[in-house]
C-alpha cells in the first residue's frame, strides 16, 4: 500500500484548480504555501491496455440476495474523449433518457416486462464500458427482456435512428453542459470540467471543443460507431437472480458463479 502511495499520490500526479474570485498571483502564493515542500515524486508510470476481445457472448449467472432479477449487458467500448466516445454516450441517451426513450418505452411502459432500465457510456483515461441494466418485472424473464433489448439495437445498427431522437439527445447533452457551468465547485462544476481536461487533454480551455464533439455528431455517426462496438459476440451477459429462485427466470446457458 505504501509502494502504491508513493507512487500515484504526489504532486507530481496531481492536478489542482483553484475557482472563484481569487487572484491569479494570490493563488499561486497559496498553492506553494500548502504544498511547495511536498516533494514531487517519481514520473508516471506508463499503462498500456490489453487487446483482448470477449469471444462468444459469455453468459454468467449470480444468485444474490435480491428481491427481482436483473439483467447486465456489457460490451468494451472507446475510453474518454476518444473515438466513438461522444457518440455511444449519445446512443445511451437514445436509448434510456425519459420516458420517451427507445428502452423505457418499450420495456417499461408498452411490454411492462420490466421495472426500469438504464444505459451507459462507461469512458474512463484508458478504456470504456458500454452497459444496459434492466430489472425485470414481477412475473417475467431476463430471457424476455434480453430479447427485446436486442431486438432494439439491431433496429439501430440496421435502419439508423428515428427522426428527432439524435436532435432530441443533443439538446439534453447541451442542457447538461449549460448546467454544469453554473456551479463553480461540487462534482461535475466549472473546477472539475476545467481539472478533467487539464488531466486527460492538457488543455484545460477545451470545453467549446467538448460540446462540439456532441453537436457535430448525426444518425449515420452514431450507427456506424454502435456497429463497431455493440457486436453480440463481443458481450457480455450477467443475470442476476434471487437466491433459491426458479433458474428459468435467468438467461439461458449461463455459467454461475459464486456471490463472495
Amino acid at each position: 500500500v505504501r509502494a502504491f502511495f508513493r507512487t500515484y499520490y504526489h504532486p507530481g500526479n496531481a492536478s489542482l484548480v483553484l475557482a472563484g474570485d481569487i487572484n491569479t498571483l494570490e493563488g499561486f502564493e497559496l498553492a506553494r504555501r500548502y504544498f511547495g515542500e511536498i516533494p514531487t515524486g517519481p514520473s508516471r508510470p506508463g499503462v498500456t491496455v490489453s487487446d483482448t476481445t470477449v469471444v462468444g457472448s459469455p453468459r454468467l449467472l449470480l444468485r444474490d440476495r435480491v428481491e427481482l432479477p436483473r439483467l447486465y449487458l456489457s460490451w468494451r467500448s472507446p475510453r474518454l474523449f476518444g473515438e466513438g466516445d461522444a457518440a455511444l454516450d449519445l446512443l445511451a441517451t437514445i436509448l434510456s433518457s425519459g420516458k420517451s426513450s427507445r428502452l423505457y418505452r418499450r420495456l417499461v411502459h408498452d411490454n411492462r416486462i420490466a421495472m426500469d432500465v438504464s444505459v451507459d457510456q462507461g469512458s474512463r483515461e484508458l478504456a470504456g464500458v458500454f452497459s444496459i441494466v434492466a430489472t425485470a418485472a414481477p412475473g417475467h424473464s431476463l430471457a424476455e427482456i434480453e430479447a427485446a433489448i436486442t431486438d432494439e439495437l439491431n433496429q439501430v445498427l440496421q435502419d439508423g435512428l428515428r427522426d428527432g431522437e439524435v436532435e432530441r439527445s443533443q439538446a439534453m447533452v447541451e442542457a447538461d453542459f449549460v448546467y454544469r457551468l453554473q456551479r463553480v465547485g461540487d462534482f461535475g462544476g466549472r473546477s472539475d470540467q476545467l481539472n478533467a481536461y487539464n488531466v486527460y487533454l492538457k488543455d484545460p480551455g477545451y470545453f467549446d471543443a467538448d460540446l462540439d464533439r456532441y453537436l457535430r455528431l448525426d444518425s449515420d455517426s452514431i450507427r456506424s460507431a454502435a456497429q463497431v462496438c455493440l457486436i453480440e459476440e463481443e458481450r457480455v451477459a450477467l443475470s442476476v437472480i434471487p437466491t433459491g429462485g426458479d433458474l428459468s427466470i435467468g438467461l439461458s446457458d449461463s455459467q454461475s458463479v459464486d456471490v463472495t
